[in-house]
């Protein structure tokens, strides 16, 4: 089956596209520009501009569905103004929904975000793309996955790890529930679907609410040395754990996140312990092996 991916040069975008690879998908990557990663240039790549009718007709043919992730949100450095992100989130998702109703495409995942809402121009542009989906799927009937990701930018390893407790999540994770969501509308298993994409932690909900106070404990009785590591490297700890439930995700995409803060913290005793220097990693950047 082949998929078109939108945005394909992007942090998520790259991770999506070696995912579908992995699985079994021909890719065609869709962006401005291609991306710079080895593995990703013999892959088919075709420069499009969503904000170009003309651009998305041509790299929408011939596939069997569409995963739509370009856009631009506000923690982009340098950022880029509101006219900008309206333009590329809001009528280049109209575009690609255009095309893909012209060409008959019947299986879609857009890339919306936890930030839908009205509190900025961004979380505007997904309130108003989800919208378009739900437009495009009345009209034709098409299987659309509507996938409310958690923040996956890449940061300085410490940082992540810290943000994970909070509203971060390992873009491997973000990679694995696009591509079950692309399985689940070519499978026609979802009609019009909408789901959160975020991290599990598996812990009791008395350490998930006053893990300031009760999580260190829970980290050292699942990763024995933990306590010692949230001092040494000071990581800064929630007063509350932000946890959603996923069992939706699971049950329509077959899908439940494998990483976690006890997967960091895992990978953070193993550098610990080699005397690797974490001070200057960053996140999903490609790190050292341990």
């Amino acid at each position: 089956m082949k998929v078109l991916v939108t945005g394909a040069a992007g942090n998520g975008g790259q991770a999506v596209c070696r995912a579908l690879v992995q699985a079994g998908y021909s890719v065609r990557m869709a962006d401005i520009m291609p991306p710079i990663a080895d593995d990703l240039r013999e892959l088919e790549f075709i420069r499009c501009d969503t904000r170009s009718p003309g651009d998305i007709r041509l790299a929408v043919q011939g596939m069997d569905a569409v995963v739509h992730l370009a856009a631009w949100h506000c923690a982009h450095q340098p950022p880029v103004s509101d006219e900008t992100i309206f333009a590329v989130n809001v009528d280049g998702t109209f575009h690609v929904m255009e095309a893909c109703k012209q060409a008959g495409i019947q299986s879609i995942v857009y890339a919306s975000s936890m930030a839908y809402g009205w509190g900025s121009v961004y979380g505007v542009s997904k309130v108003i793309g989800e919208d378009l989906c739900k437009t495009y799927h009345e009209m034709t009937g098409a299987s659309i996955a509507m996938l409310r990701y958690h923040e996956f930018i890449p940061r300085p390893y410490l940082e992540f790890g810290a943000r994970l407790l909070r509203n971060g999540v390992d873009r491997r994770d973000v990679a694995e529930a696009t591509v079950a969501a692309v399985q689940a509308v070519l499978e026609k298993r979802v009609g019009l679907f909408r789901t959160i994409v975020h991290t599990n932690h598996g812990m009791p909900t008395e350490v998930i609410q006053n893990f300031r106070q009760k999580g260190p404990a829970w980290c050292e009785s699942q990763v024995p040395g933990a306590i010692h590591l949230l001092n040494k490297y000071e990581i800064e700890l929630p007063e509350q754990v932000e946890q959603h439930d996923l069992s939706q995700a699971e049950e329509m995409l077959g899908w439940k996140p494998r990483y976690n803060f006890l997967s960091f913290l895992k990978d953070l005793k193993a550098r610990d312990e080699k005397g690797i220097d974490v001070s200057n990693l960053k996140v999903p950047s490609e790190i050292p092996a341990i």
